[in-house]
């Protein structure tokens, strides 16, 4: 086993300078006579020079083999820094009197040696310290200012090569042989290995200038020991990955009385609040804190061979290495990655008791929470949701993020046409035109021309307007138990609020539930036996003088209780309302956009084409739009009539957000997915249904599914309820529906995926076998 030339050089213990030397340099070369005090340091020779006025300096003599590029760029970046981020607490450099950064002094051998020295920081060391969260968090912001103002910083000397660069695992890995006892030695074996899998993935990583030694031993704080008041030992400075910074002051700054992951969360929150960490950083923090480590581990067991006195300065923290790689894995990565993204999303003290008193105070106790336990949420990765603590929970649920949550492409595009423009559609913009043609390219000929508002409701709003424009009538034909938005107008097209919902107004006429589990008709005649209700609609209508304006029907039935209505049943209903004179209107801000699986809007699956078709919530992946698409006819009719303008509506914002989310949904194949996704967990529910007989009947298409829950023969809310309460104690949200409120809804993301499926399906399982 032989040792790595251009490694042991630099960590080889020099000749040792007297205090005498050391005072003698510091008064005629710094011009600071004073009394020297040695320090200990890994590869240079260290003094306090306290001075009879002033705090003093440190006098640093360093080995004979360091690179005189490598003092320079200690010295220059600490220039640097001062230069970016004054008040940061980094040494200052104390020039010699001809201004030198530093200069060449003899051993008693006639070796040369470069002295410098900086001004001496007064504080604490923090090492002898237990550090609260509050200070962890004070540890990882001063880290990442100290990283933005080295970011734009290039020099030479950052090459240089030490052992502590855990790219140097690859020279290192052998004296891990070196390791006992045998299980500490086959774990920290692993460790390396796996890091050196992991390797590769480091060169898509951002790589700057890094301390790469910010340890409690290399830190200062002040009396209270509340923040940091000291940076120090700018020896160990490579250019490398960012993350390697993070890593080794995450992996390093512990006490007694946390686990080692809380107190590497509390250190990356902390960070991430100053200094925001991409999401591939976060997985690489997880290898690099485990490596860092491991290797610390391997270069006390080559120091004990080598430089005995030397590894005893390592002895403490080898030691927290081993509990710490073993509390990494235990853990495992997913879990631990989660802890700290929740932490860099979740503010120190996060009590969801009082988040929800708070929220009760200002927003009132009438906006409703879902689920008995009410579900705290600091962030969302793809169809997942995570808690403060980094608790896992599966969204079956929401349709509004319906490219995932997080989706970093929608993210980015908000992100950047924000800092360009955010204007109204009164200018010329063309990402809102390519949106518009992009949108206009996915609905049948015909459906041509987009009236850009904020909300489904909006576009709701805004069809019944254009139809009482067109048609000179003010009636509207609904669903009993529809739901199509909150403005005034559209919520008295909403009776799906039960008890809360406003009297029907005389202007509105509800049909029958077409349903062919739970209602009248079924068989090969149910869609013309439950379409003859909408005579009963029309007549009523127009002999209280409204006519019929518009016919607005959600294609997935979903307040119905995502109902399978028989097939023709709603071409049936569009007939009789267009052969009365009013315009159909397909609201596909649930059933649109690929969710349907089958078709990429729902309106397809029943062999309709409406007059104007409204979206909104997952139109944008969560960000605020919401559209009507018409006919250029319908369209131009009404503007002749009505000045139509939306302030926001198709603002250079949103349409970056929808255009995005379009892309996403192309690119991914999203309808494919729900298609595919959709059928195998329907199949897996229809399964269930010999065990569990309680799961009624099983519905919907694509990712749209209902599952109608009884209790000894009747429909039962209670019973839905339990169950949608039991899956959220199993980290799975899903929700009801219905009129009866005893349909399960389950609405996810569209990339909810197969293996999605099966944990839901596993969820309930063991929540049905609980009751």
């Amino acid at each position: 086993m032989t040792d790595p030339e251009n490694l042991v050089a630099l960590h080889t213990s020099p000749p040792a300078f007297s205090q005498e030397a050391a005072e003698q340099m510091a008064g005629e070369i710094f011009g600071a006579p004073g009394e020297a005090r040695r320090l200990y340091g890994e590869r240079d020779q260290n003094f306090r020079i306290k001075t009879a006025e002033g705090p003093g300096i440190i006098l640093k003599i360093l080995g004979p083999s360091e690179l005189p590029e490598a003092v320079d760029f200690q010295i220059s970046v600490l220039d640097h820094v001062k230069m970016m981020d004054p008040g940061l607490p980094v040494p200052r450099v104390r020039r010699a009197a001809d201004g030198a950064g530093h200069v060449y002094v003899q051993d008693a051998a006639g070796t040369p040696h470069m002295a410098r020295a900086l001004e001496f920081q007064p504080g604490r060391v923090m090492d002898s310290i237990e550090p609260t969260p509050g200070l962890l968090r004070d540890v990882g912001a001063t880290l990442a200012r100290l990283n933005k103002a080295m970011a734009n910083f290039f020099h030479p000397g950052a090459g240089q090569k030490i052992v502590w660069d855990l790219r140097a695992i690859e020279t290192m890995r052998p004296f891990a042989a070196l390791i006992e006892p045998a299980r500490d030695r086959a774990l920290v074996e692993d460790v390396l290995d796996r890091f050196l899998a992991f390797r590769p993935e480091l060169a898509r990583l951002r790589h700057q200038p890094v301390h790469n030694d910010l340890h409690p031993g290399n830190m200062l704080v002040n009396e209270d020991a509340s923040h940091v008041t000291g940076l120090l030992d700018f020896g160990d400075m490579i250019h490398g990955p960012l993350i390697f910074d993070v890593a080794v002051t995450a992996a390093e700054t512990v006490g007694e009385t946390l686990d080692p992951v809380t107190y590497a969360t509390h250190v990356i929150a902390g960070y991430d609040a100053v200094n925001p960490l991409e999401p591939a950083e976060f997985e690489a923090l997880y290898e690099a804190i485990i490596a860092r480590h491991a290797l610390a581990a391997t270069i006390m067991a080559w120091r004990k061979r080598n430089d005995p006195a030397g590894a005893e300065k390592l002895a403490a923290l080898a030691g927290i290495g081993i509990a710490a790689i073993q509390a990494y894995l235990a853990e495992g990565k997913t879990a631990v990655v989660a802890r700290f993204r929740a932490a860099c999303a979740t503010p120190m003290e996060a009590d969801s008791a009082a988040l929800a008193a708070r929220r009760f105070n200002v927003l009132g106790k009438g906006l409703e929470l879902s689920y008995e336990q009410p579900v705290h949420l600091v962030y969302g990765q793809g169809v997942h949701l995570y808690a403060p603590d980094g608790a896992d929970y599966l969204d079956a649920y929401n349709n509004v993020p319906s490219v995932g949550h997080g989706n970093a492409h929608v993210a980015d595009a908000i992100s950047r046409q924000m800092r360009r423009l955010c204007a109204n559609t009164r200018y010329l913009h063309e990402t809102v035109v390519e949106y518009a043609e992009r949108l206009t390219a996915t609905l049948p000929d015909g459906l041509e021309q987009v009236l850009f508002v904020n909300s489904g409701s909006e576009a709701n709003d805004a069809a019944y307007r254009i139809a009482k424009a067109l048609t000179g009538k003010t009636g509207v034909i609904i669903m009993a138990c529809a739901y199509h938005g909150i403005t005034d107008v559209v919520a008295a097209l909403s009776p799906y609020y039960g008890p809360f919902a406003q009297p029907l107004a005389d202007f509105v006429e509800v049909l029958e539930n077409p349903d062919p589990f739970r209602g009248r008709f079924s068989g090969p005649e149910a869609a013309l036996l439950y379409a003859a209700d909408v005579d009963r609609a029309i007549a009523a209508l127009e002999a209280r003088g409204h006519g019929v304006a518009m016919l607005l029907i959600d294609s997935a039935f979903v307040s119905s209780g995502i109902i399978d209505t028989p097939p023709g049943y709603f071409a049936a209903v569009a007939r009789k309302v267009r052969a009365a004179g009013g315009l159909v209107t397909g609201d596909e801000v649930q059933s649109g956009f690929g969710r349907m699986g089958e078709t990429f809007w729902g309106f397809a699956r029943h062999g309709v084409v409406p007059d104007m078709v409204s979206m909104g919530k997952p139109m944008a992946n969560g960000h605020p739009a919401g559209a009507l698409v018409t006919r250029p006819e319908i369209l131009e009719a009404f503007t002749r009539k009505i000045d139509f303008f939306s302030t926001f509506g198709g603002n250079p914002v949103s349409a970056a957000a929808a255009l995005a989310t379009l892309e996403v949904l192309q690119r991914e194949q999203l309808q494919r997915n729900a298609l595919r996704t959709g059928a195998f967990l329907r199949n897996e529910l229809a399964g269930l249904q010999g065990e569990f007989p309680l799961l009624a009947d099983v519905r919907g298409a694509g990712l749209m599914t209902g599952v109608e829950i009884y209790e000894e023969g009747q429909p039962s809310q209670a019973l839905a309820k339990r169950i949608a309460n039991g899956m959220r104690q199993a980290r799975v949200l899903i929700g009801t529906e219905g009129p009866g409120g005893n349909v399960l809804k389950i609405r996810p993301p569209l990339p909810f995926a197969l293996q999605d499926a099966a944990r839901l399906l596993e969820a309930l399982r063991g929540v049905l076998r609980g009751l």
